[in-house]
Parts: C-alpha cells; sequence; structure tokens
C-alpha cells in the first residue's frame, strides 16, 4: 500500500503523475475518500494539504474547493465521480470498481447515494449547517461559516425537515447490500475484496460517527464541535452494521487514526 506523500504547491504544480488537494483543516468524506482511493490502489500519489489561507492553492487549481486531482497534463478533475474513475481506471480493471458494465452502473448510483448531492455525506453537512442556523452558532459551525455554507449548499427549513427520513434509507440500503454480500460469504459492499464503495462507506460515515481526539488529533476543537452536531441529530440512525464495517476498513485498509 503506496504511502501519500504531502508537499508544497510548487512541488506538486512542477510534478508529473497524480497530485491531490485535500482538506487539511477537517476530515472532510470527500477528501478522505479521494486519499482512499489512491492509497487502496496502490498508486503513488503527491498531496497538498488545503488550509485556511488558500490563495496560492486556489489559483492552481481554479477552484474554491476540494478535493482536487491533477493527472499529468490531464483536466483537473474536481467532483466524486470524475475522481473515482480516474483511479479506477490507474488501478486497472476490478481493482476498485466493476469492470462489468452492469455491475459497474449499479455501484456507481451506490456510490452517488453515499457521495453524490443529496447522499449521505450532503445531508450530514446540511444537518451541520441546520444545527447551525437554529442555534445561532451555539451548536454546529461558527455562525458565519454556518451562514456561508448555507448559501452554497441550499439549504433551507424545508430541505432539513426532510434530511432524517432521506438519510435513514440511504443508510438502509447501503445495509441491505452488505448483509447481501456476507450471505454469500464476502466480506466487503463489492464481494471478495475492499473496493471504492467500502471506502466511501468508511470514510462518509464519519460525520455521523463521534471523533474523540484521539481518532482524529489534528482536528479543532471548534470543529470537532461541528461535525459532533451531525453525529447528535443523525448518528443513531446508522446500523450497527455498518458502524462495524466502517472500523474494519479504517483500521485495515486506510490510515487510522485519521489523519489530516
Amino acid at each position: 500500500m503506496t504511502a501519500i506523500e504531502f508537499v508544497d504547491v510548487e512541488t506538486a504544480r512542477k510534478a508529473p503523475g497524480v497530485r491531490i488537494v485535500v482538506s487539511g483543516v477537517v476530515p472532510s468524506p470527500w477528501s478522505e475518500a479521494t486519499k482512499g482511493l489512491f492509497r487502496v490502489a496502490n498508486i503513488p500519489v503527491l498531496a497538498v494539504r488545503r488550509l485556511r489561507d488558500a490563495a496560492e492553492i486556489t489559483a492552481w487549481t481554479g477552484v474554491d474547493n476540494v478535493p482536487v486531482v491533477f493527472h499529468d497534463d490531464e483536466p483537473a478533475r474536481t467532483n466524486w465521480a470524475a475522481i473515482t474513475t480516474l483511479a479506477a481506471r490507474l488501478a486497472g480493471p476490478g481493482v476498485l470498481i466493476p469492470d462489468d458494465v452492469g455491475a459497474r452502473a449499479e455501484a456507481m448510483g451506490l456510490l452517488h447515494e453515499i457521495a453524490g448531492e443529496g447522499g449521505i455525506g450532503w445531508n450530514a453537512r446540511l444537518a451541520m449547517i441546520d444545527a447551525t442556523v437554529t442555534s445561532g452558532g451555539k451548536r454546529g459551525f461558527p455562525l458565519p461559516v454556518g451562514q456561508y455554507l448555507a448559501k452554497r449548499y441550499g439549504y433551507t427549513p424545508e430541505i432539513a425537515a426532510r434530511l432524517r427520513e432521506r438519510i435513514e434509507r440511504q443508510l438502509h440500503l447501503v445495509r441491505d447490500r452488505l448483509l447481501a454480500q456476507r450471505a454469500q460469504g464476502h466480506a466487503y459492499l463489492g464481494g471478495a475484496r475492499i473496493s471504492a464503495l467500502d471506502i466511501y462507506l468508511a470514510t462518509f460515515l464519519t460525520p455521523l460517527s463521534e471523533i474523540p481526539g484521539e481518532d482524529c488529533p489534528q482536528l479543532e476543537p471548534v470543529l470537532r464541535l461541528a461535525f459532533g452536531s451531525a453525529h447528535d441529530e443523525l448518528g443513531e440512525l446508522v446500523p450497527a452494521e455498518l458502524v462495524a464495517h466502517r472500523k474494519m476498513i479504517l483500521e485495515r485498509h486506510l490510515a487510522w487514526p485519521i489523519a489530516l
């Protein structure tokens, strides 16, 4: 399993191969999944941490967001589906997503329910924003941050009212997939070996999980509080089977404790 080497912006800009920009502030599921994909695929990666002062990174990537993935001279990838597809191509057939077109379509559909707009991660973030807005910043993010994110991600009270029902259905969908695989003698969501499905599930359950200091030592207290608000609101909905599966994937296949 190839380690990810963290470098400065100029080093990454000049290098060939895969370069990624990921959050250095919070265990963003999208960033952590990106690191996990390349780590499990054993692909060498140079990584840059995006911190609060990110003007130099934004000038390079052209986007005010993470993750961003560069490969040689190809255009930057900035969304989970494009990043996953690139990682799968570089990893080789069947390593991260199925090679069979039907199985691949099914896997990508399930990944959308985890990582796409309106998916598990999206809903967890909206729960953090809702906690911020409804408490005036006493829970969730600091109020100015929550208000900024509310505009950016389309938060409304009406959307927030549907979060629990939506995310519960999504969690049960994934739980049912895991149980079906176990009934066939498989330990992973995609069958006999780890795949992108397991990587995304494990990383996207982080906002719905308790995050004590030892689990992510670099997470600042104010942001630990924000992530904790998603767990407070929705954590009880996560089936026990998925809690155990997340623990196994993180400890066996991904970096543990979570390192930003």
